[in-house]
């Protein structure tokens, strides 16, 4: 259906409509040229005001000092230099990346397989589904580079917030191409309770609101946070939520790679051997709200994977 028909519909404006469609609210909404083409099954979204009262979490974070962090960012940002060099340093940390995504979803994979797979071999040894899901991955964050620009990288500069519903719908099509090309990126059908119900609080809530909490939360509420622990609250938060129906980690990490390199930091997450740990934070801060432990494991991956994307000279006294 047209703006007009959704407006009618909804008894809404016409620009009400449009802004929601801009904003990825609708789902499965297609922009075709200035029209947008709206599914006639998509239902009203919520109004975000009346959901403000409904946290997904009371996220904290403590005291942190990200000033070594900060420092090493700006070096980064001001990086002259051959992009050729700096891009193959990218693709490895980019290796270092997916092998960690790949085992906190458990899928076995080592840093030489993907190594192979990346040179456009094929590994006989991996299932073909894990060998397209990985250069799928690669894919993305090589586009988001692209997109953002990361040291001596050009890159394209967007103002606004840097997802939307609709942009984690494309991501996770994307994400899932060759594998599931039918899958329509719709939310999973279930409810599920709130992140922090309160005494005999026994609501269910289905996984479209919870998401139109979350990036209410996201695009309001985070805004002004250091990139890092914005980055973790949306990763956080979408492992909790599970909104689509395969390879959850996958995608959730993914989203954080995104969101940290559109802040101006490299994506990381912690070193396979670490994940254990990683994962039992995970768990409190799921429990307790605070991300902490998790914002300072998170700190000390990106300032190693820093000084690997620096010039020596450059670190030289910081």
């Amino acid at each position: 259906m047209s703006v007009r028909q959704a407006a009618q519909k909804w008894d809404i404006s016409e620009r009400r409509v449009r802004i929601l469609c801009s904003e990825g609210r609708i789902e499965g909404v297609v922009r075709s040229g200035w029209a947008w083409n709206i599914p006639l099954t998509s239902l009203k979204p919520g109004d975000g005001r009346q959901l403000r009262h409904l946290k997904n979490f009371e996220l904290r974070f403590g005291s942190l000092d990200l000033s070594r962090l900060d420092t090493l960012q700006k070096q980064l940002s001001c990086m002259k230099g051959n992009e050729t060099t700096f891009l193959g340093d990218y693709k490895k940390l980019i290796l270092r990346f997916i092998e960690s995504s790949f085992a906190c979803e458990g899928i076995a994979v080592t840093s030489d397989q993907l190594s192979l797979l990346f040179g456009g071999e094929f590994v006989p040894d991996l299932a073909m589904e894990t060998q397209l899901l990985a250069l799928n991955c690669r894919s993305i964050l090589l586009r988001f580079v692209q997109e953002t620009g990361l040291g001596p990288c050009k890159g394209l500069k967007k103002e606004s917030s840097t997802f939307n519903e609709q942009r984690l719908s494309t991501l996770y099509r994307t994400m899932m191409q060759g594998i599931d090309d039918e899958d329509l990126a719709l939310y999973r059908k279930v409810s599920i309770p709130p992140a922090n119900p309160q005494g005999n609080d026994l609501r269910l809530f289905p996984v479209s609101v919870q998401m139109e909490i979350l990036m209410n939360q996201y695009e309001n509420e985070w805004i002004h946070l250091h990139p890092l622990v914005r980055a973790l609250f949306l990763y956080g938060e979408l492992l909790r939520i599970c909104p689509f129906e395969h390879y959850c980690s996958v995608f959730a990490t993914l989203v954080l790679g995104g969101e940290l390199l559109f802040g101006g930091y490299p994506p990381v997450l912690v070193d396979p051997s670490h994940l254990d740990e990683f994962k039992a934070s995970l768990m409190l801060t799921r429990k307790r709200g605070n991300y902490q432990n998790v914002v300072r494991m998170l700190e000390q991956s990106l300032l190693y994977e820093l000084t690997k994307l620096l010039p020596k000279e450059t670190l030289h006294g910081l």
